[in-house]
């Protein structure tokens, strides 16, 4: 059986105000509860498309967007794109698929570009997950820039670094990177106060995201 736990996300500005959206996790049930699946690829369009049906029924008015995550291979594969395009047919909600940093040997970057423009061809806006992370760096990003309409940067990621202010000197460029292209921005893995403060007043973004305004948490469904 497999579920999404859902993180809330706020505009950079409102994080006093119900979540703008959510940022759904699949995961999937063990003898110990819920897990992160053993192999992310082995989830099938149809039961990708039960969690999405599912999940919009369930969300709050104030949400505008749901976020979900889709491996490299699946991001290439037409029948998940043509599903999404189907979901959001149904729903005036805005569905975002993130395209996730890990590395596919089998998939080539040529194949991640035909893909985006695929999404793009079908009006489905795509983000580019932890860029700066994995394989997500600046060079497929500005490949895929013509198709995607977001970047999302992962503080939780550079976690190694002595203290936030570094974290920062990493985001810069990115954040730049994105004002420059007029891309949708996020920032997700924020702490604490002091971090939401300083990512408002220097670099106030369309997204905010972290354990300090919202853990995952199950939703109540499961197919």
């Amino acid at each position: 059986m497999l579920t999404f736990y859902g993180q809330p996300k706020f505009k950079s500005d409102e994080t006093d105000l119900p979540p703008a959206g959510y940022e759904l996790f699949i995961r999937e049930r063990t003898a110990t509860g819920w897990q992160l699946p053993k192999d992310f690829n082995a989830i099938t369009v149809e039961q990708l498309k039960a969690l999405l049906l599912k999940t919009i029924l369930l969300m709050p008015t104030s949400v505008i967007s749901i976020a979900f995550n889709l491996e490299p291979a699946q991001f290439i594969d037409h029948r998940y794109i043509d599903m999404i395009a189907e979901v959001q047919q149904t729903t005036s909600l805005m569905l975002s698929t993130e395209l996730t940093e890990r590395a596919d040997e089998q998939v080539t970057i040529q194949q991640l570009v035909q893909a985006a423009k695929y999404f793009a061809e079908l009006d489905l806006q795509i983000c580019i997950d932890d860029v700066g992370s994995g394989r997500n760096t600046l060079g497929l990003v500005l490949q895929l820039n013509k198709y995607v309409s977001e970047y999302k940067f992962a503080c939780q990621n550079f976690r190694f670094a002595a203290n936030f202010e570094q974290i920062i000197e990493i985001l810069d460029p990115w954040y730049a990177l994105a004002k420059r292209h007029k891309k949708l921005f996020a920032i997700e893995g924020i702490e604490n106060a002091a971090e939401l403060t300083l990512i408002q007043n220097e670099y106030p973004c369309d997204i905010v995201q972290g354990y300090y305004t919202g853990k995952p948490a199950p939703l109540a469904l499961e197919v």
